[in-house]
């Protein structure tokens, strides 16, 4: 893992850590949501962590709270309530924190350069530890950022929340006072928020402000810059994808409603479809659809369309229940939400996935169902170009869903465990492509990100796998 000057023009090795103070920054890393939670015996990985010599540092002259949180900003003095709202959505790590506190003597004292690299979450969602508060990775992470002082004298960490301000100004206002604070002191800041936690609104202001970040501080590096976790993160990128060999070729996107009213009446036609909303978490408006009537699918792609009055059966991928409609009704739910010809759904999701526009992540992905999917799927944990470790989730019996929250079990491997041998090796050799594919030629890989692969069989009877989804 590195972090780069300037956005990657330059990139310069100060360190290499291998666990010396216990587990390393690439193991700590590692620890995404799904272990801590189903207590996956933490694997022993060689992986390196490295930092580069920042463009900013903050030298310590006066390290109070008040101090700090009075320098002027960008012509601006913070105000009482600016500084009672950063403290408001704190999260201190250790003993390496801003404010530091002098009299502990492990703490950075006056003179020692430092490295403030925090992590921003969004409060609330479905992904975070009831004791914390906070994702379960997050802190971890920013601990082991703040021992990482043998590689730049001092780094420090801390957690902070960006708030949901598309309705609320006070909240606006923290949040802006919060960006002109990390404007101030941080040379990184590695972003821990969940797509969905937020409404599209604040999603929208977070990422601008983010943006703005780099561009009127370059040397603060943005971990995963919100370009990146957009054309990543989103559904889409399995259709951009679709030609490397680990992704399925007749996979569709669709961007408006005609588009997907005409593409879905085809594509149901002829094989059972797993529909994907690009918004939500946890597989809420992830639909796994067959025709009820399963002898009627043609031959061959575009063959046939269904009409609207066909009857299907439809599989919620987050709670895995069962639901009955017409063709008509899941179009008019998954456009226009709980209408009256959209009938009664009891998904706890509101439907409306097209809502908004492109640059709001307004689209739906149609990909051909796998039956194989009843085996689960397997993760790759990356680290950028690192894979750290894989996750087999297999479904609870008769069940489809790999998530925690449907009763999947979860069981870690080793990327060198032959268990997995020919997905590694089908993986890392698209790797390079990867980015590419996307649009990114030449930007590096999102520095925490994983890619769900789903089972097949080729033609000889091997396992294959398809990419069913990246997260980062």
């Amino acid at each position: 893992m590195q972090f780069f000057k300037n956005g990657g023009n330059e990139k310069e090795e100060i360190c290499v850590v291998n666990g010396a103070k216990g587990a390393s920054l690439e193991e700590t890393l590692a620890k995404v949501d799904h272990l801590a939670e189903c207590k996956a015996e933490n694997q022993q990985l060689q992986a390196a962590a490295t930092l580069d010599d920042a463009t900013a540092s903050l030298t310590l002259a006066d390290t109070s709270v008040e101090s700090l949180l009075t320098i002027t900003t960008a012509g601006s003095v913070f105000t009482e309530k600016d500084r009672a709202h950063i403290r408001s959505i704190w999260t201190p790590i250790n003993d390496y924190m801003i404010p530091f506190e002098t009299t502990n003597p492990a703490a950075p004292q006056e003179g020692d350069k430092v490295r403030f690299i925090p992590i921003l979450e969004a409060p609330g969602g479905r992904d975070k530890d009831p004791a914390t508060g906070h994702r379960r990775d997050s802190i971890p992470i920013a601990t082991q950022i703040a021992l990482q002082e043998d590689c730049y004298e001092k780094c420090a960490s801390a957690i902070f929340y960006f708030l949901d301000d598309s309705q609320d100004e006070a909240a606006r206002e923290g949040n802006v006072a919060l960006f002109r604070y990390l404007r101030q002191f941080a040379t990184g800041v590695v972003v821990r928020v969940n797509p969905g936690t937020l409404s599209s609104g604040a999603q929208a202001n977070l990422d601008g402000m983010l943006t703005d970040l780099t561009v009127s501080s370059p040397g603060i590096r943005i971990m995963t810059h919100p370009h990146t976790q957009q054309l990543m993160g989103a559904k889409d990128s399995l259709v951009k994808i679709r030609d490397l060999r680990f992704g399925l070729k007749d996979t569709s996107v669709y961007y408006d409603a005609p588009s997907f009213r005409e593409g879905f009446v085809r594509s149901i036609a002829f094989r059972p479809r797993v529909v994907k909303q690009n918004r939500g978490s946890q597989g809420e408006g992830i639909w796994i659809i067959k025709l009820k009537d399963e002898t009627q699918y043609c031959a061959n792609y575009g063959d046939a369309v269904v009409s609207l009055d066909t009857e299907l059966v439809l599989v919620e991928a987050n709670d895995n229940h069962v639901e009955y409609h017409t063709v008509g009704e899941f179009l008019e739910f998954a456009i226009h939400g709980r209408t009256d010809q959209a009938g009664v759904w009891e998904s706890t999701g509101t439907g409306r996935y097209l809502d908004g526009d492109v640059e709001s992540g307004a689209m739906l992905v149609d990909q051909r169902f796998l039956p194989r999917i009843s085996e689960g799927e397997v993760r790759c944990n990356m680290v950028g170009s690192q894979l750290v470790n894989l996750v087999h989730k297999v479904p609870k019996s008769g069940t489809l869903s790999a998530t925690l929250q449907s009763g999947a079990m979860y069981t870690s491997y080793s990327p060198d465990d032959p268990k997995f041998a020919r997905l590694v090796e089908s993986y890392r050799a698209d790797l390079p492509n990867i980015m590419k594919a996307l649009g990114m030629e030449g930007e590096p890989l999102p520095l925490l990100w994983t890619a769900d692969f789903i089972f097949d069989y080729d033609e000889q009877g091997n396992d294959i796998f398809y990419v069913g989804e990246f997260n980062c």
